[in-house]
């Protein structure tokens, strides 16, 4: 497996990543070479509730494009040239996981309290008023996790990633009696019923779902799970927990596929090798091309957004890296592509003290990176 430290074969330091951050490009490594590459860069408003953990990026069948962050909407009608911005209410929704239906209806999925089932929204106004249509009920009181995306298939086909005993992730007792374990739920009208659902695989976390240009489906996963009994004694030092003091052995980006359009997967993969490489977000190229934007956490002056590229539609990963943003904070990302060639990201940033998931809140400064291979 290609490791995913030092990319390239550049080391990268943290005075490089955030002169990047304040300036038009981005930084690609590869062949021991750094090199930047000039991006267009359009930078959001403040959102007071934003946190770099909290973003959605998706195109309407009219082309429109609509970024999320959490209480600000930012859409685009000429191809993300201009932004409009947009503030909306996230009470019923509580967070964006927007799709749209086949009229370009907007939809929402809104997890489950614990015990009840996720619901799904739609609105006709841009996500100012919603109203439910249908909910996902896995015939369980069991605790869910959603998937951090819903995916819409050229079909129409809706998939929401659900993780099933999501409680058990962060819990070594709990987790002995059992996995938790991901199922890709599927709606073929619009939103409205889920009837069926594919089992991608336990411990599969923040899933995210992108259909290439071949059709096949690119899952892009955060792997985490607690000990196990039967994990090798030095199991922590193996997979890297241990450099950061982590008591659970994975928090690592892991990768699968299905060329059935979600009937079936292949078992989950692991891609990054790096402990707090673990939040991935896949998109398709020409060419039979894909690139996943991955977060990168530990340490914490190297936090930052990463893409990293296949050739083979995600089966094997190049020598190579671009940094995309720099903070204090993983640096997750949504990215599109526009026409199998250019590609717009979202990705947010935070600096200072980012001791607590919450001093993010309303810290976090936003970013539409317009960008291509080289």
């Amino acid at each position: 497996m290609l490791s995913t430290h030092n990319m390239g074969s550049v080391t990268v330091q943290p005075a490089d990543l955030e002169a990047m951050q304040a300036s038009d490009y981005i930084l690609h490594a590869r062949d021991g070479e750094l090199t930047k590459v000039p991006v267009e860069k359009v930078r959001l408003p403040l959102d007071p509730q934003g946190h770099v953990q909290r973003l959605c990026l998706a195109r309407a069948p009219d082309g429109t494009i609509y970024a999320a962050q959490h209480t600000l909407l930012h859409r685009s009608t000429d191809g993300g040239a201009t932004w409009e911005h947009l503030e909306r209410d996230l009470d019923v929704c509580r967070g964006w996981r927007m799709q749209f239906d086949g009229n370009g209806a907007m939809l929402n999925v809104r997890r489950g309290d614990p015990g009840e089932p996720s619901t799904v929204h739609a609105s006709d106004d841009e996500g100012e008023t919603w109203r439910p249509i249908g909910q996902i009920d896995i015939g369980t009181a069991d605790v869910t996790g959603l998937g951090f995306s819903m995916t819409r298939l050229d079909d129409g086909t809706l998939l929401v990633p659900v993780l099933v005993t999501s409680d058990r992730v962060g819990n070594r007792e709990a987790a002995e009696a059992g996995p938790a374990t991901c199922r890709i739920y599927r709606s073929q009208d619009g939103g409205r019923t889920w009837p069926e659902y594919s089992v991608l695989g336990d411990w599969c976390c923040e899933v995210n779902v992108a259909q290439l240009p071949s059709g096949r489906l690119l899952a892009a996963i955060r792997y985490q799970r607690p000990l196990l009994p039967d994990d090798p004694a030095d199991l922590l030092e193996q997979t890297g927990a241990s450099v950061v003091g982590a008591n659970n052995p994975y928090k690592h980006g892991f990768v699968a596929h299905s060329d059935d359009r979600g009937q079936t997967w292949t078992p989950p993969r692991q891609v990054a090798t790096v402990f707090g490489q673990c939040y991935g977000y896949g998109v398709g190229l020409t060419g039979n091309r894909a690139v996943v934007v991955t977060d990168h956490r530990y340490p914490r002056d190297m936090s930052s957004a990463r893409a990293v590229v296949s050739l083979d539609g995600g089966e094997t990963l190049q020598d190579e890296v671009y940094y995309l943003s720099h903070g204090r904070a993983a640096g997750y990302a949504a990215t599109i592509s526009l026409d199998g060639e250019e590609m717009l990201t979202l990705t947010g940033s935070c600096y200072g003290d980012v001791s607590a998931w919450n001093n993010c809140t309303g810290r976090t400064d936003f970013a539409i990176i317009r960008w291509r291979l080289v």
